[in-house]
């Protein structure tokens, strides 16, 4: 039967505000605790008045005349470069705002003509506005990190509605609506496969390179894209809820978690201009009256109120931090926060799990020891025990017994224990399911194992059936990534497994760790954090880095919780500081260096613009320093500062 669009569905839809939320058009940045906003843009508006300002100010200069045409000139390039500032100025007045620094540099700029300083006050003001420009610029060029994800938004999706095929924006699907989504398009929602098969491209979600087969039953993300037959899937989430969105709403979002370095510069820049300010009255002011020396009174107020501008100190933490951001998202690691950056560049201590992290977490079984029951009986009961478990042991059980969901039928009451195993109902006998703890603290008898491996023991009404030995692979590089972590300085490096002590003890030993606890439960983890919590040193951080298997209580205990392999684990992701949405693991070591250089990158601004600031304030307020100099040198500090930036991109290369 032929599809056809129904006619109020002809044209598609306007993007609506979900969209909107999802991708953001502005630069905009939020400093400080009382989120004082400090807006710097890089739009053509911004940008021409300066320009005409440039060219106003040579032409005044190079003029062969004096007098009133020459003022004229350099007044009305004056007035072109003072345009964001008195328009930020009135801005804040309609809206009921005490005015910042703006008023103060105006009022420097209307001083140094008082002092027939023209040329002086004029090219000062245009190098102010200059530099405030590249600061623009340069947080414009850390938003590019959206670029990156903004391929895995889809611009459309088929809907198979009430009117046949109907194209509509993809913010308009609905949870079990179907969709038809053809070869070579991008996914608009998760979903599940119902009919077709294809091969997809995950490679825009993880940023490596990743394909899978996907069939009848399979589950595909947004984001991905269908490379080679057409599917048709039912919705499982809406648009704002699906993969593709979350990740980019996880990104713009990191700006909002202002850093300590932040907060602490913030308080700083609150106070800085008011100071400056009674200095400039105190040192300027004052004397001019007592002496009636106006004209070395008012060049000194001058230098105060050009360099009155927190701007290049405030911007030059966050503008290292979004870089790093910017470059952690490159790699395919989401980090929730410019917070999260410095507390990885701080971390001393890193704690792993195993199983899925250390691990590739795909168990194989190696040895069936039945007792008193066939293999084929203990596989089956093991298997329809984990039916409903998504841990990667169930995964390996299942297969070993190939699970049909007739096994699943007859199994009541299951109940996951984190840390031990699973407790089920099968045809009314009571199943366990673990290790050995879940078998002692129930009153089982259970086998020593005498061979190597993870053991899982069964038991059927407190009847001992046997247990199964499991092994499973340690991931490539796992080596290499903790030997980088602690050349770049993390010096404690501890293991917490639920495995027996005899497994991964040598695991352990053949990658260096420090320190190994065994045979934990959730809540012997969590306890495990916490002690080292208390020892830590005062200006370091701990990290725990875990498969999002029940470790939600561990990221919350940990300073970083680090997430492998997170694309596919929603509770997991959201739980988690730093999400690692592929399995390599050396992307760990990776995305700590670049926090480290984004650290000092800022350390580095701060200590330029601070040391500048104190040089120019003391010369000026002694009177030696030049009105054109002070403002070049101040402006050239913010320039540096935000230049420096730069390197973090170079280091990420």
């Amino acid at each position: 039967m032929a599809k056809h669009l129904a006619p109020s569905q002809q044209k598609p839809e306007k993007k609506s505000q979900a969209r909107e939320k999802v991708l953001p058009k502005l630069v905009h940045f939020r400093l400080g605790r009382r989120k004082k906003h400090y807006e710097r843009s890089f739009e053509l508006f911004e940008i021409v008045p300066v320009l005409a300002a440039v060219l106003l100010f040579l032409l005044a200069w190079l003029m062969p005349v004096v007098g009133w045409p020459k003022i004229l000139a350099y007044g009305i390039s004056s007035l072109a470069a003072a345009f964001t500032l008195i328009r930020r100025t009135l801005l804040r007045i309609l809206n009921r705002k005490l005015p910042d620094e703006d008023p103060l540099v105006l009022i420097a700029v209307i001083l140094a003509f008082c002092l027939k300083e023209y040329a002086a006050g004029t090219f000062a003001l245009i190098l102010y506005r200059f530099s405030e420009l590249v600061q623009a610029y340069m947080l414009a060029r850390s938003d590019r990190g959206m670029d990156v994800l903004r391929v895995i938004l889809p611009e459309k999706a088929r809907i198979d509605g009430e009117y046949g095929l109907e194209e509509r924006v993809p913010e308009a699907v609905q949870e079990g609506d179907l969709l038809l989504v053809m070869a070579g398009e991008v996914f608009p929602v998760d979903g599940e496969v119902i009919e077709g098969s294809s091969e997809i491209d995950l490679s825009p979600l993880s940023m490596q390179e990743e394909t899978r087969n996907v069939t009848l039953g399979s589950h595909v993300l947004s984001g991905a894209v269908n490379k080679t037959g057409d599917l048709r899937i039912r919705a499982e989430r809406s648009f704002e809820d699906s993969a593709a969105a979350r990740l980019i709403a996880s990104f713009t979002e990191s700006d909002e978690h202002d850093s300590y370095m932040e907060q602490q510069i913030s308080k700083y820049a609150s106070l800085y201009t008011p100071c400056i300010l009674a200095l400039a009255i105190l040192i300027g002011l004052v004397p001019a009256i007592i002496t009636h020396n106006w004209n070395a009174g008012l060049r000194r107020m001058i230098i105060l109120f050009l360099i009155s501008s927190p701007g290049a100190l405030l911007l030059s933490v966050p503008m290292s931090y979004l870089g790093a951001l910017v470059c952690a998202v490159r790699h395919g690691v989401l980090v929730r926060g410019k917070d999260r950056i410095e507390l990885l560049a701080k971390v001393k201590t890193m704690v792993f799990g195993k199983t899925g992290t250390i691990t590739d977490g795909k168990y194989v079984i190696t040895d069936v020891f039945p007792h008193g029951v066939t293999e084929r009986e203990l596989l089956t009961v093991a298997a329809a025990a984990e039916s409903f478990s998504v841990h990667p042991i169930a995964d390996a059980l299942k297969r070993a017994a190939g699970w049909t969901p007739e096994i699943a039928q007859g199994v009541m009451e299951v109940e996951e224990i984190p840390g031990k195993g699973i407790s089920a109902f099968i045809e009314g006998r009571h199943v366990y399911v673990g290790n050995a703890a879940l078998m002692e603290e129930h009153g089982v008898w259970c086998a020593q194992p005498t061979r190597s491996g993870a053991a899982i023991h069964v038991s059927v009404e407190n009847e001992y059936w046997g247990h199964l030995l499991m092994s499973d692979k340690v991931r490539e590089a796992a080596y290499d990534a903790v030997e980088d972590l602690r050349a770049q300085g993390v010096d404690n490096m501890v293991m917490l497994t639920g495995d027996v002590l005899s497994v991964t003890r040598n695991l352990a030993a053949s990658l260096n760790f420090d320190m190994v606890r065994a045979e934990l439960s959730a809540e012997g983890k969590l306890s495990a954090i916490r002690y080292l919590q208390r020892g830590k040193g005062e200006r370091t951080a701990i990290a725990y880095v875990g498969d999002g298997i029940h470790d939600e209580e561990i990221f919350e205990a940990a300073d970083l919780g680090i997430v492998i392999d997170a694309l596919e684990k929603r509770r997991a992701m959201d739980a988690a500081d730093l999400s690692l949405l592929n399995g390599d693991i050396r992307l760990i070591p990776t995305v700590r260096k670049i926090a480290s250089a984004a650290y000092w990158i800022a350390v580095q601004n701060i200590l330029v613009i601070c040391a500048t600031k104190m040089i120019l304030l003391l010369l000026g307020a002694v009177g030696v320093m030049p009105i054109l100099l002070a403002a070049g040198l101040d402006c050239l500090a913010g320039i540096l500062a935000s230049l420096n930036t730069l390197r973090i991109f170079l280091i990420e290369r």
